[in-house]
């Protein structure tokens, strides 16, 4: 029984998004349990069918193989690709990430507004939906009650894995200096709240409290550009902020070196990959109290926030009492965070093959 892979738009993205990453580390990890049996392959729309990633060569999907993608699409981008699933009696497969389009459309780009309710509803019509969240799990259930649909789908979570990077293969060091860097990884758009950030940060500047803050992101082509010029403007202004909009694995790794902590602000996530992949690097985290990280809040290692007031308490904390941060960042390294190899047990196990 082969496991076909969807990575029809990742495979050729430049971006370095978190939709992307989650794709690439469940193939990466997919393929260490199964390796043959795992094929990647991507949707060729003027032919209607699959084809075997990186090549011509047609797939032909039958009723003994699985069929899982992670990526977000609908009906209307790929026609005629569920009906080829259905006819090929393939067990098909998904991995919901979030509502978020359907739910905070003000802050969400139009493009993915119009695409996600057709998203939400072509789900009903697989075999297996595997969530990486409960909560995600539960906006998707409500959407489907709400529409008055009869959803076929078995449901399932997935815990999407911490590790940032294989230590064995990678050398990394957590060497923080002396003066306090801080942390925001995130694309630059309105959801992710770095205008908040950014404010916060400004007035304990103007406080006297010494430190850098690095934004990490890709800008949004829709919402980013003010929040961007922002930051510009705060950093012309003298105040110790910087953008990288251009990522990778190595820029971030780079940045994460010299972190003394991260920020997570975000206003709404189907998870949060930047805060379990922070603390799995032994980096304390401050984020919002958000469900789908209510179990990674700690108190200690892992500080949750409700408003831009608890996140100035929070940060001052840290900022001015080294022996405080000393010990959220002893309890982060000494966390045991779920890894990608076990995030794809319920996968392997919906195949058959754990």
């Amino acid at each position: 029984m082969v496991l076909f892979y969807d990575v029809t738009k990742a495979a050729s993205s430049k971006q370095h998004s978190g939709l992307i990453r989650v794709s690439g580390r469940l193939r990466q990890s997919l393929e260490e349990r199964l390796v043959d049996e795992l094929v990647p392959v991507e949707w060729v729309q003027r032919k209607k069918s699959f084809q075997i990633a990186g090549s011509r060569e047609k797939v032909v999907l039958t009723s003994s193989d699985h069929f899982l993608t992670p990526e977000v699409f609908s009906s209307d981008n790929r026609p005629g690709l569920y009906q080829h699933l259905i006819e090929s009696g393939v067990k098909s497969a998904a991995v919901f990430h979030d509502a978020i389009p359907y739910k905070y459309p003000d802050i969400t780009w139009p493009k993915s507004v119009e695409r996600h309710p057709l998203y939400m509803r072509d789900l009903a019509g697989l075999d297996q939906i595997f969530s990486v969240s409960q909560a995600s799990q539960n906006d998707l259930l409500d959407f489907w009650k709400s529409a008055g649909l009869d959803p076929k789908p078995e449901m399932d979570l997935l815990r999407l894995g911490a590790d940032f990077i294989d230590r064995s293969q990678t050398e990394w060091k957590h060497q923080p200096g002396s003066l306090p860097v801080l942390v925001n990884v995130g694309i630059i758009e309105p959801r992710k709240n770095q205008e908040e950030l950014l404010e916060v940060a400004c007035g304990l500047w103007d406080q006297g409290y010494e430190f850098e803050l690095h934004f990490a992101g890709r800008i949004n082509p829709h919402f980013g550009k003010p929040i961007a010029k922002k930051i510009k403007k705060a950093q012309q202004a003298g105040y110790a902020v910087f953008l990288q909009s251009k990522q990778s694995d190595r820029t971030l790794l780079n940045l994460y070196s010299k972190a003394h902590f991260t920020v997570f602000n975000s206003i709404t996530e189907g998870f949060g990959l930047p805060v379990v992949e922070s603390l799995w690097l032994g980096i304390p985290c401050l984020t919002r109290c958000l469900p789908s990280l209510d179990e990674y809040i700690d108190g200690k290692s892992c500080v949750g926030v409700r408003n831009p007031g608890e996140l100035e308490t929070a940060m001052t904390a840290w900022l001015s009492d080294s022996k405080t941060l000393a010990s959220a960042t002893s309890t982060a390294a000494d966390r045991v965070m779920g890894r990608w190899k076990d995030t794809v047990e319920p996968i392997l196990k919906w195949k058959g093959s754990s």
